[in-house]
């Protein structure tokens, strides 16, 4: 039997770390705390996402995962491999004739910096599962994966340049799927260049319960109810007030799919005191009634 002993590139720059990997058999690594921001793409095969404090995650093929509150975290290859050092894990070989049974998946890591923080890592929710029918339609991930993947294989002249230029193209693909995912409006990736926006899109999405105005997302923004509210209209393509339905509205189903929390909890986590309110909003931006989309989400 052979070993793989091609089985790992990797990319490393002050901004990002990027790995194509490709395994076998029993494996899993850990990245500890502290990236702005990671994805992991799962090309082939299939895996488990660990984070603490969350249910364990199966990632199949196609599906992107992104996490960008810089958590520690665990991808392996069943729920009850332990996961060892990434760094450890990097000098690990794999059995060539198991590659029939191969699992490949491609992985980010984006340093923080001023320009990153302005185009929404810090404004995305902490996780995002994009499953591989979610992104099909925009290919721009697959395709800038393969190309770096044959980068990270190169080094012909000019690589560490155009490596760059491609993981910051990646980024924004990743960033624009995760916010589309997450019920954001279709100006919402641009609107993060403006630092006043930005911060309101982070305090709404760090306490969504809170009782939200107009005022008060004004003053977050530190301007003028009206100049705010024009603003945002202008560059998000959506009111606040509509922006902020839209969001709770998309936790709230995100909590119903995960579990089965009561109507009351889930209505008082996205800032609904009255249960007859919540699900007329809940129906009104859905379609369905919460009970009925529970059953749905759950089948």
């Amino acid at each position: 039997m052979g070993v793989l002993d091609d089985w790992l590139r990797m990319f490393a720059h002050p901004k990002y770390h990027l790995a194509r990997s490709v395994t076998c058999g029993r494996w899993g690594f850990r990245l500890e705390a502290g990236s702005a921001l990671a994805f992991h793409l799962i090309r082939r095969g299939g895996a488990w996402l660990r984070i603490d404090g969350r249910p364990t995650t199966q990632l199949h093929e196609g599906d992107l995962v992104v996490l960008s509150d810089g958590v520690a975290h665990e991808v392996v290859d069943s729920p009850q491999t332990l996961a060892e050092p990434v760094e450890q894990f990097a000098r690990r070989s794999f059995d060539a004739a198991e590659l029939g049974e191969a699992t490949e998946i491609f992985c980010g890591q984006f340093r923080p910096d001023a320009i990153r923080a302005q185009i929404g890592a810090a404004a995305l929710p902490p996780f995002v599962h994009l499953k591989a029918a979610d992104i099909e339609h925009d290919r721009g991930i697959v395709a800038l994966s393969e190309l770096l993947t044959a980068e990270l294989d190169s080094h012909r002249q000019g690589n560490e340049m155009l490596v760059e230029r491609l993981a910051d193209g990646l980024l924004i693909y990743v960033l624009r799927n995760a916010a589309a995912q997450e019920g954001h409006g279709p100006g919402w990736l641009s609107a993060m260049h403006d630092p006043q926006l930005a911060r309101v899109f982070r305090a709404i999405h760090a306490a969504p319960q809170s009782d939200w105005t107009v005022e008060a997302m004004a003053g977050q923004a530190g301007l003028s109810r009206a100049a705010f509210a024009r603003r945002f209209t202008e560059r998000v393509g959506d009111t606040p007030l509509g922006y902020l339905t839209a969001w709770r509205m998309t936790l709230a189903a995100r909590r119903f799919e995960g579990g089965k929390l009561p109507l009351r909890v889930v209505a008082s986590e996205v800032g609904y005191q009255s249960e007859a309110a919540f699900s007329r909003a809940f129906r009104k931006y859905h379609g369905v009634p919460p009970g009925k989309y529970r059953i749905t989400a759950g089948a």
